[in-house]
């Protein structure tokens, strides 16, 4: 009898452990999620990842949307690809209001993975539609040239300049200011992108806002200033109208990119000059962004990663006059932008307001 029931003792104690085993098992696999942590928190590269993977282990293909330049932006995807050999870039080149209209259009099944280029005020206003991303050289970045966020990272800062054909235009006359260029003489001579399209446009547009006007009244001193000049100003197709029509001589004077007016020849040989406004200028910069549910993620952060290389913003500066972004990247061929009046950019204003100034200035065009 005894012995019976140190067996069943034994039975018991035996199951209890198992039901004890198999309890805390389950509380286990079912614990609630943490429910405070952030849902947009921005990925961000790290030694450890970065070193994971040899160029050539990354493959697939990339889908770019671009308004640059074609030899910038044909010389820096062909640099990427030769980094890169088994990854494939698709590029979709475009005006900056363009590409974004159609990232908004195609956010319920997003086709491209990045958009390199256009204006972060015009990036900004789009921010909704990136990804944010924290790139490893952010430590390198002013932190006024990328979002606080990082749904959008600068890549070179881009100052407003005049480029002027001095076989059209006599020394004495080139315009100096912004407010020069509203002479009447200048009707109809002033190459111009347009803001609707253009993202460099819209920054054109804004700078000029900013500086003849004030934020307290939506600027309206600034767009009786505009109003003032819109019949000198004839519209191109595409910012690069800006310039390369006045490089042809069809107008006297483009308002354009620094980045575009130093790839003529700008010397006393040359017939073209180029006008930094001494009452003031911008310096944006381009931008960088991924774009939110794109389908190659991974792909898309090494191509971030790439552009805003020492490898990629060198090459950039030396063969195309871009302003590099990073702080360890010393620009040749250039002048300091502390030689020029930069003016302070409200860019919270730009960002914030695109789509009504975009409608004012429509509204100005048509008169």
């Amino acid at each position: 009898m005894k012995k019976l029931m140190a067996l069943l003792l034994a039975c018991v104690m035996l199951f209890g452990l198992v039901a004890c085993s198999s309890g805390n098992s389950g509380n286990e696999t079912q614990a609630p999620a943490q429910t405070n942590a952030p849902t947009a928190a921005p990925t961000e590269a790290t030694e450890e990842v970065t070193a994971e993977k040899a160029p050539e282990d990354y493959s697939g293909s990339l889908t770019i949307y671009s308004p640059h330049d074609s030899d910038p932006l044909n010389a820096g995807v062909a640099m990427f690809e030769d980094k890169y050999p088994n990854v494939k870039v698709e590029v979709v080149a475009d005006g900056t209001g363009n590409l974004l209209n159609r990232i908004a259009a195609e956010s319920a099944a997003p086709m491209a993975d990045v958009l390199w280029g256009g204006g972060a005020d015009s990036l900004a206003a789009y921010k909704e539609y990136f990804q944010a991303y924290k790139p490893s050289c952010i430590d390198l970045l002013d932190s006024s040239l990328y979002d606080p966020d990082y749904y959008w990272i600068g890549e070179s800062p881009l100052p407003m300049v005049f480029l002027v054909n001095t076989d059209l235009v006599a020394e004495d006359e080139i315009p100096q200011t912004w407010k020069d260029l509203a002479d009447p003489k200048w009707e109809g001579k002033i190459a111009f992108a347009d803001p609707a399209s253009s993202g460099s446009a819209f920054t054109q547009l804004c700078t000029m806002l900013m500086i003849y006007g004030e934020a307290d009244d939506d600027y309206a001193s600034g767009w009786e200033f505009v109003q003032s000049m819109i019949k000198n100003l004839v519209i191109q197709s595409g910012s690069s109208g800006a310039h390369k029509n006045v490089d042809s001589g069809e107008y006297p004077i483009g308002i354009t990119l620094e980045k575009a007016a130093v790839q003529y020849d700008t010397s006393e040989a040359g017939h073209l000059a180029i006008v930094y406004p001494t009452d003031g200028t911008s310096a944006v910069p381009d931008g960088v962004a991924i774009v939110k549910n794109c389908p190659n993620q991974e792909l898309a952060e090494l191509f971030v990663e790439f552009v805003l290389s020492a490898e990629c913003q060198t090459a950039q500066n030396v063969d195309f006059g871009r302003r590099p972004i990073r702080s360890d990247v010393t620009p040749e061929g250039l002048p300091a932008l502390s030689d020029f009046a930069i003016m302070t950019y409200n860019f919270d204003y730009a960002a914030a307001n695109k789509a009504e100034i975009v409608d004012a200035w429509k509204d100005a065009l048509v008169g």
